[in-house]
């Protein structure tokens, strides 16, 4: 392992950014036969396109690899098919999902409406879910979080809605308020905002699975992008599938999930970090995976959630002002192919740090992570997470990271939050 520079710091500020922040459409012609290529249409070309050397080496050829490797971020999770998605631009093309009507039992053994069930659902949640909005590395993406405790200002989301960087704002479309991370939980998909001007706003109660029954009917509220291109609140109902199970297909930008809530509630992107509601308006868990089937695994939509019960774990930790396996800043995951044409080696691109962690002090932003106390981190946020182990709030680790292609490794001893 490399050692630790006499002063880190300011090595961290001299660096070359290897992924600065770009405007949000660029177009990118190619030298040979003057031909434009939209990097959201073809992220490929454009990254063999500026690989070949035909262009100068400057500011905007970084930008537009960088732009190029979010598009080909985005290219991996729809061909992936799982997770909610982040980039804006994608969500433009989203189209909205109707609602299912179903019925459950009364006490009386006759059928309620399904009409009344849900709605008395979405009347008790409303109050308590916010739309989020997230700005870094030139970037903007949206998402969804609970109100866990509406006089303290402090909102659960999924700690991807976030991982663009500390520039956040949240409340609705119409009303944004300045936010700041308070916690966050990288391997649970976790995080704890901080929002001003919640005021009138009241908290979802947490609800416990062992209350949750297969086919109990839940709701999901959000904030997800629709095919009118408004940014307004949705709920879609469903029943629970499963009400404990593990993510047993695994995604680079997922961590290793052992408890989700299964359910057949339409989601889409701008779902995250919204809450599954059951009966009486109680949380079921956190909207966090659309999984939607693949060639060799074709299958109907089935979105998931993060257990109740994890959730209060999770959130134990925060409310004590502990963090999990978070050092401060925006974790992203680089497509292999973007890493090998750029001479890099595996590894997880580090976005904006929030402001008073050792991550902000050391500067440790838009660099690629390498290694964790000597051990290896691949291209999966699986890898960080295996990486860092069971290190607690307080604890230092040594952190390998790059600044850009050809430059040199440098070694720092980073703080966990």
């Amino acid at each position: 392992m490399n050692e630790p520079r006499a002063n880190p710091r300011a090595s961290l500020l001299r660096r070359r950014r290897w992924f600065p922040a770009a405007a949000k459409w660029v177009s990118v012609r190619r030298v040979a036969d003057d031909e434009a290529i939209a990097p959201e249409e073809d992220p490929e070309a454009v990254l063999e396109a500026l690989a070949e050397g035909s262009a100068a080496e400057s500011p905007a050829r970084r930008r537009r690899l960088a732009r190029a490797a979010l598009f080909a971020v985005r290219d991996a999770r729809r061909s992936a098919r799982i997770g909610i998605g982040l980039g804006a631009a994608a969500l433009l093309l989203a189209i909205g999902v109707g609602v299912l009507a179903l019925s459950r039992t009364g006490d009386d053994d006759e059928p309620a409406p399904a009409a009344a069930v849900t709605e008395d659902i979405v009347a008790r949640a409303r109050p308590g879910t916010v739309y989020i909005r997230s700005r870094g590395i030139g970037e903007e993406a949206s998402g969804t979080g609970v109100i866990v405790d509406a006089a303290e200002g402090l909102v659960l989301t999924n700690f991807h809605v976030i991982a663009l960087g500390p520039d956040l704002q949240a409340g609705t479309p119409q009303r944004l308020d300045d936010a700041e991370v308070r916690a966050a939980a990288p391997c649970e998909d976790l995080a704890l905002l901080h929002v001003e001007g919640l005021e009138g706003r009241s908290a979802i109660p947490l609800g416990r699975q062992a209350d949750v029954q297969q086919g109990d009917q839940v709701v999901a509220l959000g904030y997800p992008a629709s095919a009118s291109g408004g940014q307004s609140l949705t709920s879609t109902a469903g029943v629970v599938s499963s009400v404990r199970t593990p993510l047993r297909i695994p995604a680079p930008e997922q961590p290793r999930f052992t408890n989700l809530v299964q359910m057949d509630a339409a989601l889409g992107p701008g779902n995250s970090g919204g809450p599954l509601v059951g009966a009486g308006g109680r949380l079921v868990g956190i909207n966090t995976i659309l999984f939607t089937g693949s060639a060799d695994q074709p299958g109907s939509d089935q979105g998931y959630a993060i257990g109740v019960d994890r959730v209060r774990d999770v959130l134990s930790d925060f409310r004590a002002g502990r963090s999990r396996a978070w050092f401060g800043a925006g974790l992203l995951t680089p497509p292999p192919g973007i890493l090998r044409r750029q001479g890099l080696p595996a590894g997880m691109l580090v976005t904006g740090a929030q402001d008073g962690t050792t991550a902000e002090k050391l500067r440790l932003e838009e660099v690629l992570l390498t290694e964790i106390d000597g051990k290896r981190v691949g291209s999966s946020l699986a890898s960080y997470c295996r990486a860092v182990g069971d290190v607690q709030s307080g604890d230092e680790l040594d952190m390998t990271v790059l600044t850009g292609p050809g430059a040199e490794r440098q070694t720092v001893s980073v703080e966990f939050d």
